[in-house]
């Protein structure tokens, strides 16, 4: 029945991911290693959404657009992940929570809002790409809004310049990733052998750093040479629960060979050109070597 029939929209994919946002994939995930029911929407418009974001979930008459607050409104209703964690387990899942909006949040804000680069080339592209007119005009601008208020006004900036707030940003952010890390140790998830709301969350921030086709920066190349097992942990998610479909797959490798076409593009072309004034130069020399072609070179006698 519908009713039974959670509904969730959120932000459409990219990177191989099912959604670009990383609240949008964390409720996603959880929702794959609850079992929950779930209709998923992909949405451009969150002005529809009561918080002007996504994820925005819709069970009968109930609306919530917090992450957390999805996760404890479906452990109410029997969906969940976190069932078989102790009373401890449970307070370390949310002291972490904790610890990544603290930590995390600010320095993965920073790099997608922030650093001109990946907010020129990646950020605004996706938006651009995904939202219809007129939003594309305002909603990027909006959540670099939020994103600098996060950032700046958070960390209480009244007598600490912006460049400071922008080192211990991503100071705390490595700082949070290498805690996450111990915390995972050799374990599949942080909990053991089955996923969590926690697995979940930490899953939301470090998909998009390790797909997105971002340049050299702190917090990937923290992860990549320092907590690899986050790595693997992301990997190992994104491959059992968000496999790619075979119109998808097949959509990837079209895409892959168009942008190979694309960057030969010039080289081909040159190559052409190339080739062609060689060939003449080849049938030109022939032709004299072999008397094809001769010139004859004619002296007018002096008139005088």
């Amino acid at each position: 029945m519908d009713e039974d029939v959670v509904h969730l929209n959120v932000w459409p994919g990219e990177w191989d991911l099912p959604s670009a946002d990383p609240n949008c994939l964390a409720t996603l995930a959880y929702c794959r290693f609850s079992g929950v029911p779930v209709k998923i929407h992909k949405d451009v418009n969150p002005w529809r959404s009561p918080s002007g974001n996504f994820p925005w979930m819709k069970h009968k008459d109930i609306s919530q657009t917090k992450v957390t607050d999805i996760f404890s409104y479906l452990r109410k209703q029997k969906w969940g992940s976190d069932f078989n964690l102790s009373v401890k387990q449970s307070a370390d899942a949310v002291a972490f929570v904790a610890l990544i909006e603290e930590r995390l949040l600010p320095g993965f804000l920073h790099l997608w809002w922030m650093e001109r680069d990946t907010y020129t080339n990646i950020t605004r592209p996706f938006y651009n790409k995904a939202t219809p007119l007129p939003f594309k005009f305002w909603i990027p601008k909006r959540y670099y809004t939020r994103a600098e208020q996060t950032i700046y006004i958070g960390q209480g900036s009244q007598n600490i310049s912006q460049a400071d707030i922008d080192t211990k940003v991503y100071r705390d952010a490595k700082d949070c990733l290498t805690y996450l890390s111990h915390k995972l140790g050799d374990q599949n998830y942080f909990f053991g052998d089955m996923p969590s709301s926690l697995d979940a969350i930490v899953f939301g921030y470090i998909a998009p750093l390790l797909n997105a086709p971002l340049n050299s920066n702190q917090l990937t190349n923290h992860i990549r040479t320092f907590c690899d097992n986050l790595n693997t942990h992301c990997c190992n998610i994104k491959r059992e629960f968000f496999p790619l479909s075979l119109e998808e797959q097949k959509a990837k490798e079209k895409k892959k060979v168009e942008e190979t076409e694309d960057t030969e593009y010039p080289n081909k072309k040159r190559n052409m050109i190339l080739a062609g004034v060689f060939a003449l130069t080849a049938m030109i020399t022939f032709a004299f070597v072999h008397g094809i072609i001769s010139i004859e070179v004619i002296e007018e006698e002096d008139p005088s």
